[in-house]
């Protein structure tokens, strides 16, 4: 069973995508803060992380970034509500796989992550 990290700020936001993706079958792990992002990344070794970018202690963007230098094949998936093509741009040279804007339907959450985490 993959295992997705899920980091946002509200619990709200949280629980719906933890729903979805139980629905379908994947383990989630829940942190709502970017310190709390690293620190259950080390911890859980998910197969993937989907990350907010407008948290209170650090921006989802650095968060990855420091996932990314330790972690290099992570995969990571934002999904925010910041739709500056910019934002979007920056975000893929980093590394990011995907850019998911909210609110994300079940239906679309889904075909992103399936094309992301084949089984192997």
């Amino acid at each position: 069973m993959k295992k997705i990290l899920i980091v946002d700020d509200s619990a709200f936001t949280r629980g719906i995508h933890k729903q979805i993706l139980e629905k379908e079958g994947y383990e989630t792990v829940e942190a709502a803060s970017g310190a709390e992002a690293l620190e259950k990344f080390e911890k859980e070794n998910p197969d993937l992380v989907i990350m907010d970018l407008l948290m209170p202690d650090m921006d989802g963007m650095e968060v990855i970034k420091k996932i990314l230098e330790k972690h290099p094949d992570a995969r990571t998936v934002i999904c925010s509500t910041d739709k500056q093509k910019a934002r979007q741009k920056e975000a893929r040279e980093i590394g990011v796989i995907e850019f998911l804007t909210k609110p994300v339907g079940a239906e679309a959450m889904n075909k992103a992550l399936k094309k992301i985490l084949v089984e192997d």
